[in-house]
């Protein structure tokens, strides 16, 4: 009858160090899922590329399918940081609830057929591809915007300028808003649009690596003695800037083409 009782006894500490361990790997698996749900919210709403943004969260989908009350806790006040606690509290006693009613036993069964070499290298490969994408998105290819950028686009049909090969590019945008921008245009409208926006004539030695090295594949300005190169007073190139609107730009007489990095802050 001891023995009995030592077994039960072992049995039920197993079973608890068990589910005490699959409640932590849970909720690392919610802490995870609730970064990539962020991480997809704050792609949307600063870099102006949902397709971009939609990468974390299909990497995610997985988990929220399993467990769609994360989405209820993630919209609650301060629900990204509480959502993963939150989650893994239901689901826990929920799945141990399940197991004990065998309702999860075609589900584990699936998991272990999944559980094999072919599926771990389709899962590699998988990933592999996300991150590929991911990176062809944050370089902008294939470009997904071309036309002027908004924070140009009054300037462009006051002026009336003619503009062509236009591409822009979205570094970041909330209430301040960070752009790059690609243009064919002629001497004489990059002076109406200089005039405009009280963008003059600077040394060349204050171009840096960074405005040379942008993200886009497209952008690949170039400095020769016959580059012109303007600013508006004071640009902040290491730094956000003060309020209003700032621009950093060359112009190559050879192709008319203008790279410009605009800062628009509130």
């Amino acid at each position: 009858m001891g023995i009995t009782c030592c077994l039960q006894v072992l049995g039920a500490v197993a079973r608890m160090r068990r589910y005490i361990v699959e409640s932590l790997i849970i909720l690392l698996v919610n802490i995870v899922v609730g970064g990539l749900a962020t991480a997809s919210i704050i792609l949307f709403v600063t870099r102006d590329d949902p397709i971009l943004a939609a990468i974390p969260a299909i990497v995610a989908l997985p988990g929220i399918v399993l467990q769609p009350w994360f989405v209820v806790f993630w919209l609650l006040p301060r629900g990204p940081l509480l959502a993963p606690g939150l989650t893994t509290a239901v689901s826990v006693p929920l799945y141990i609830l399940l197991d004990w009613k065998g309702k999860l036993d075609r589900a584990k069964g699936l998991l272990a057929h999944l559980a094999t070499r072919r599926f771990i290298f389709a899962t590699m490969v998988l990933a592999g591809l996300m991150g590929a994408f991911g990176l062809a998105r944050y370089v902008d290819f294939p470009a997904l915007h071309r036309g002027i950028p908004r924070t140009l686009q009054s300037a462009v049909e006051e002026k009336n300028l003619t503009v062509s090969d236009s591409k822009y590019y979205c570094l970041g945008s909330f209430i301040d808003s960070e752009w790059v921008w690609r243009a064919k245009l002629s001497e004489q409208d990059l002076d109406a649009l200089a005039e405009r926006f009280e963008i003059h004539p600077i040394d060349r030695d204050r171009v840096d690596d960074h405005f040379l090295n942008m993200p886009p594949y497209w952008w690949r300005p170039v400095l020769s003695d016959r580059v012109r190169v303007l600013a508006t007073d004071d640009f902040p190139a290491d730094r956000r800037g003060p309020d209003g609107w700032h621009a950093l730009a060359t112009w190559n007489p050879e192709d008319k083409v203008l790279h410009m990095w605009i800062k628009d802050n509130f």
